[in-house]
Parts: structure tokens; sequence; C-alpha cells
């Protein structure tokens, strides 16, 4: 026997014995797929072990509580917004718990596992029940996620335990809506025809990062399974020979034309790393072979040609880079867009953030011709916002550049962290937006989150820009300093990072590296100071434990 302490979820397919009495054979397909394509994926993704299969349910063990209520979101999100598993719809309910386990060769057995399967029982299908064992172990961007259900008896277990649910929010989620043309992609589950659990596992595991990572990235809609439709294919297969590893890739796009193919070498012995960085390698071909394909098709038509849909779209993919060119291309876009379709809540997402980043980075000259859009702009959001988490949060973000009031923001950003916690725009504005009310652990955390999901994106450099900052701000100078320095790679014009590296080196008593960090600031944006500074960013409080302004003060920027 082995007794451990771990993190347990308990898994459950909800109504499985109507399902298998309505149609038996299609029920058994849905839950194959379901096993192969998202449970399993998800699993092996988040280093998770499954210890038991009940047929229609699953024990799986966790090292970390973050890593099984991570996971457990992600199979309820994939669950509700697949549309390749509708048929019939597989709906689980998912217990969480933290504590012993005892294994041995056929059970599994434990506190852990008891509370767990009571939690499971609790929550409603499609939903989570986790113990406060586990809430308490979550960090910022996980917690809005769930609610307090209260202290609860639960059957066999002799105290009350505290629970929190959560899973799909009943009123709204982060979904693009199946009327905005977004580009697809079907991730094809990685194959192996290697009998050994660990490399069956692997494939598992590269399939689930991949739906995370390309999942997480807004203007792609990304699902898995079978192909339906005009669609690009992402096909892997996972060949082993010994303890050699080959990962062959192909990414065919709608027309059957083969976009991008790579054979990605490892070894079984640094498995956990190869699996991270041919991950983040496969993701950033995919992401820059859409992306190309993509804009190719949209730069060969005017502005009249285009619909609503696809200005958005344009809009989107104009914002790799944070110039004013940049701004601008979004800027037009959007606007086109909300002039085609008054009511898309994309385009006026995108207009609004647009304008906001443009305003907060001092590109005056971009935002004057659309000063007078944003109040219409805002008007047409309001009735909208209520069933868009992201335009809620824009919206919210804009309110509070004019009222300043941080108690209010706060509540827009948990509740849009617990309607797109994997999302990573909503991470970058939720994580600027923590920064601007004071609160910059919070903003550190959905920063780095962002980070993981979104490196690839086109906002790649606002996040890497926003989680410098966020550093600075609670204190992690040094760490400040390679997110800044390792933006400028990318950018060496974008002068926040700039200023980052001047506050950053004054704070530690590198004035030499402080002063050329603050003449590249002063050489991009010559009108700065701290007044200017000041005006047009959106502190709360604007000289109160501010380590970004006391640096560059301390570095000799003009006050």
């Amino acid at each position: 026997m082995q007794r451990s302490l771990a993190a347990v979820l308990v898994a459950d397919v909800a109504g499985y014995s109507e399902l298998m009495g309505d149609d038996a054979e299609a029920t058994l397909n849905a839950l194959k797929r379901l096993r192969s394509e998202i449970f399993r994926p998800a699993v092996a993704s988040r280093h998770g072990r499954v210890v038991k299969s009940m047929g229609d349910g699953w024990i799986v063990l966790f090292s970390a509580a973050a890593d099984a209520a991570t996971c457990a979101l992600q199979i309820q999100d994939l669950l509700a917004t697949d549309p390749t598993h509708d048929d019939p719809k597989m709906r689980l309910r998912l217990g969480l718990h933290v504590g012993d386990v005892i294994e041995d060769e056929e059970d599994v057995f434990g506190d852990g596992v008891n509370v767990a399967a009571r939690l499971e029982e609790f929550a409603r299908p499609g939903t989570i029940a986790i113990s406060d064992a586990v809430f308490g172990s979550l960090d910022g961007t996980l917690r809005p996620s769930f609610d307090d259900a209260g202290e609860r008896m639960l059957k066999n277990i002799s105290k009350p335990v505290r629970v929190w649910t959560g899973g799909q929010a009943p009123e709204a989620s982060f979904v693009v809506p199946a009327s905005v043309d977004r580009p697809h992609v079907v991730i094809l589950p990685v194959q192996t025809s290697d009998p050994r659990t660990d490399v069956i596992e692997l494939a598992d595991a590269m399939t689930g990062d991949v739906l995370t990572y390309l999942g997480a990235t807004h203007w792609l809609s990304v699902t898995s399974g079978a192909v339906r439709g005009q669609a690009y294919t992402l096909n892997s297969r996972l060949r082993a020979s010994g303890s050699r590893l080959r990962l062959e890739v192909r990414l065919v796009g709608p027309t059957g034309t083969e976009l991008w193919a790579a054979k990605i070498d490892g070894d079984m012995d640094d498995a956990f790393d190869w699996q991270d960085t041919s991950t983040e390698t496969l993701v950033s071909h995919v992401l820059a072979a859409v992306f190309d394909a993509e804009r190719r098709v949209l730069d060969k038509l005017t502005l009249e040609e285009m619909n609503a849909n696809q200005c958005e779209l344009r809009g989107q993919l104009a914002l790799d880079r944070l110039d004013p060119n940049a701004f601008d291309e979004a800027l037009a876009y959007s606007s086109a867009a909300i002039e085609k379709d008054p009511q898309s809540p994309e385009a006026l997402a995108l207009a609004l953030v647009s304008y906001l980043s443009a305003a907060v980075m001092g590109y005056h000259a971009v935002t004057e011709p659309y000063a007078r859009s944003v109040p219409k702009w805002c008007a047409a959001a309001m009735p909208l916002a209520p069933d868009h988490t992201h335009l809620h949060l824009v919206l919210g973000v804009t309110a509070y550049a004019e009222a300043r009031d941080p108690v209010t923001l706060r509540k827009i950003i948990e509740k849009a962290l617990r309607q797109a916690s994997s999302d990573y725009l909503t991470l970058t504005l939720s994580g600027w937006a923590y920064v601007w009310i004071g609160d910059h652990g919070a903003g550190a955390e959905c920063l780095s989150k962002a980070w993981t999901l979104g490196r690839q994106s086109p906002w790649a450099l606002a996040i890497k820009g926003g989680l410098a900052f966020a550093l600075l701000q609670t204190g992690d100078d040094a760490a400040a300093i390679a997110h800044a320095r390792e933006g400028l790679e990318t950018s060496a014009d974008y002068a926040t990072l700039h200023r980052i590296l001047a506050a950053a080196h004054a704070h530690l008593g590198d004035m030499s590296a402080a002063s050329e960090a603050l003449a590249a600031a002063l050489a991009a944006d010559p009108q700065d100071s701290i007044r200017v500074i000041r005006a047009r960013n959106l502190f709360a409080d604007h000289d109160h434990d501010n380590r970004y302004l006391d640096g560059l003060r301390l570095a000799g920027m003009p006050e």
C-alpha cells in the first residue's frame, strides 16, 4: 500500500443510465470521444494520474490543487463549448478535495477520495464542487471562478465541509458567438502506436497543452476531434524508439494545402521539459502559419469588401505591435466594423481597448480622431456587456478611467476572471487593471498566467510590459528588469519598458543603467515627465506606494 497527500478529482457522467437507455450506441461513442479528446488530454496536461476508471466515472490524483482545479475548469469549459460533443450531450459532475490517499493494487481510498466523491455528488451537472482546503490553495486568477456555498454536511462525512462551487457560469461566459467568423482550428489528438503507458500519457498531455494554449487565443475558434466544415487541421503523431522521441506534426489549411510540417526530436529521460519546449514550438508555428494565412486573405480585400467580422479580425491581427501605426489600424478597422454592425460586442470591445491602450501610452495623435466616438461606443456596449465577458471588462475599465472607482472595478475584474480565467486577453486586461487600482500582487498573478497562455498572441508585448510593470510595483526589481529586457528584444521602441528599466535600476542603486534607460525612454517620448505620466495613466492613488514613479524620480525623470 502507498499513502500520500494528494488533490483528488472525482468525475462522473451525469444521467449516464438514462442516456444509455435512450441510445446506448451513441452514448458509448460520445463517452469514448469525451475520454480520448477532452478528459485524458486535460488530465495529462496538468500532470494528473487516473487511478481508477469506473466506466462513466474516474478518480484522478494531482500533486497540486491548482493543477486539479485548472484541469476541472478546462474540462467543463471544453464540454460546454465544443460543438463536436453534443450527440448526446455529455455533462460531468466534478468534486475536488485535498486529503490523505491510500493506494493498493486494485483500489484507492482514504479521506481525500471520500470527501471528493461526496463533493461530486453535491455538484450540479456541468459544474465543480471543491472543498475549502482546495480553495485556499488557489491563486487570484482561479479563486473568482468559485462561489462560497457555505458549510455543508456531506453523506458519511462526520464533520461539515465548507464547499465552493464553480464551472460554467449560467449567465455568461467568454465564448465567441457562432456568428463571429473566427478562423477555426481543429486539434486532432496526438496519436501514438507505442504501448507504453508513459508514452501514451505524454501524447495525451501534449494534446491537452495544445488545446489549452491555442484555445486561449482570442482570435481563433479551437475545437478537438472531428473536422466539420472549413477549418485548419493539426495532425500529430508521437513515435518512440527506446528512450528516443519524435513528434511529427502537420498543419493543413481549409483548402487542403499543407501550411507547415515538422519533426521535433526528444528523449524520454527529459520528457517533461521536452513536452514544454516542443509544445511551445508547435503552438508558435501554428499561430504564425494561421496568422499569416488569414492576414493574406484579408489584405486582398478592401475595407468596403469586408464584413463586420472580417474588419474586427483584421483589427485584432494588427495588434502584434504596440506602436502608433498598430493602434491606428486597430481603431480604423474596429470602428469600420461598428459602422457595419453597431451591435457587434467584439468590435466594440476592440475599439474601446485599443483607444484606452493608445491613450495610456500617450499616442494622442492616434486617439484624437476617435475621442467623440468613445461615448457612442460605450452607450452601444452597455446593453450588450452583460452577455459578453470581455466587453463587460473593457467597459468597466473605460468607466474607471473617468470615475477612478477601484471598488467597482475590482468587482468587474473578479466577475471577468470567474467567467474566463483561461482567456489570455481577459487575464491581460485584468492584470493591468489590478495594477492601476494598486493590487500589484494580483496583477502579477494575472499577467504571469496571461504570458503562459498568450506569449504567441498579438498581445504578447502588452503582456510582457504589464508583467514587468507589476513586478516592479511589487518590489521584484530584478525580475522586472529581466522581463523588460525580453520585451525590448521584440520592440526596442516600446518606451514603457525603457521607463520600467530606469525605475528598477534606480531602486537597485545602479544609476548608470538607470540613466541610460531613461535616456532611451526620453528619446522615444521627449515630452515625458512625472506630471505627463501621471496624467495619462490610471493609477487610483498616484503617489502612494508607487515604485514606478518613485524610481523614475530617482533616475532623473523631470517632474
